[in-house]
């Protein structure tokens, strides 16, 4: 653990490097995080819960920035190291489970760049790493008030990026909404309702804690493992018998942020989806379906269902977050652009991304 002083805000810094240290400001972070009005991909729990899971002890190590002002805290940023390839790589923490990556900054604190700065050189001048490398950035960030500052080392915008969808009401409510899709959407999802009862009757459930979903989330857990499998993929999440995912979704239910929505057929879980769900917040973060009923298009049909008992809330958006087809969701109507940025500390590093460069002019 380092401690510098940076007498230009008075602001006491520190690196952590122990889950233990973390865990025991968590009260501290929680509160930075609320004041801030962040995403749950930057909460406390939500981070923990990753660094407790076999891959990051197996691959990383930890390197958390904290600016403190007396015994608040006014800064945070959680980064840990990884060797890919015979490289030390700089990342996010959690980035494997997180959507969205950013730094926490109280916004009451007229300094707050110059206290993000200071702490990212804390981080950078502590940390052994050769090359960075933060993906999945919003344009509205607060990690990008340090791109124009005065840094130990550059960043630049990678060759990586990557693209959320948002499905807006347009001031309609749900059946309102679904009404003004186009006319192929909605026969497309009266095909599928149809396909799915003639197996048996169609029943939607919403629930909104993990012991009244625990049998649906077991599911899900169950038929995406099998989908992997079936795929020759895999998934960070569901590895080590999905001990991350269960960990996400306790911190989700801790913080009364889980909402499930499943469609069944009869007793029989067709599809289901998870959403983070907060305030007026609702974000589509892990969907799963039996195969069986493929051909009735399965997650579209939760996916629509869900989207009008939003709507029917008052709800005006729900974001899809990350999806790798966008033309898989043809009723989102806006999107985000991610940013990936990179920096190299050393020689090693610099080599990497020029190496990196001459690939990507070739490929172009």
């Amino acid at each position: 653990m380092l401690r510098v002083n940076c007498y230009i805000v008075q602001m006491r810094i520190e690196i952590v490097n122990t889950l233990s240290r973390l865990v025991e400001i968590g009260p501290a972070w929680d509160a930075l995080w609320k004041r801030g009005g962040q995403s749950v991909f930057q909460s406390h729990g939500w981070i923990v819960a990753w660094c407790k899971s076999k891959q990051a002890n197996d691959r990383s190590r930890l390197y958390v920035g904290l600016g403190w002002l007396g015994g608040d805290l006014i800064a945070a940023m959680a980064f840990a190291t990884r060797w890919h390839r015979g490289v030390r790589v700089l990342e996010w923490a959690a980035k494997d489970c997180s959507d969205y990556c950013d730094v926490l900054a109280d916004p009451a604190f007229r300094e707050g760049p110059q206290a993000l700065e200071q702490v990212w050189a804390a981080v950078v001048a502590s940390a052994r790493f050769d090359l960075a490398y933060l993906s999945h950035v919003r344009p509205d960030a607060k990690f990008c008030s340090l791109l124009d500052r005065c840094q130990p080392m550059e960043l630049k915008p990678g060759h990586r990026s990557a693209r959320s969808l948002q499905v807006r009401s347009g001031g309609f409510d749900g059946h309102g909404w679904f009404r003004s899709l186009g006319r192929e959407i909605q026969d497309s999802h009266a095909r599928g309702l149809h396909m799915v009862e003639e197996t048996g009757p169609v029943v939607v459930a919403v629930f909104g804690s993990k012991d009244a979903a625990d049998a649906v989330l077991r599911r899900m857990i169950v038929l995406k493992q099998q989908w992997l499998v079936s795929m020759g993929q895999s998934s960070k999440m569901l590895s080590d018998n999905a001990a991350t995912l269960r960990a996400l979704i306790g911190e989700l239910d801790r913080q009364q942020a889980l909402q499930v929505v499943s469609v069944h057929c009869g007793s029989v879980l067709v599809a289901a989806l998870l959403n983070i769900a907060t305030g007026t917040q609702r974000q589509a973060f892990f969907a799963a379906h039996d195969p069986k009923f493929d051909h009735a298009s399965p997650e579209m049909l939760v996916m629509v269902e869900c989207l009008i008992r939003t709507f029917d809330t008052g709800i005006s958006e729900v974001d899809l977050l990350c999806v790798e087809d966008e033309h898989e969701f043809g009723f989102a109507n806006a999107r985000i652009d991610l940013t990936s940025y990179v920096g190299a500390k050393t020689i090693v590093g610099k080599c990497v991304l020029v190496i990196g460069d001459r690939l990507d002019r070739a490929r172009g």
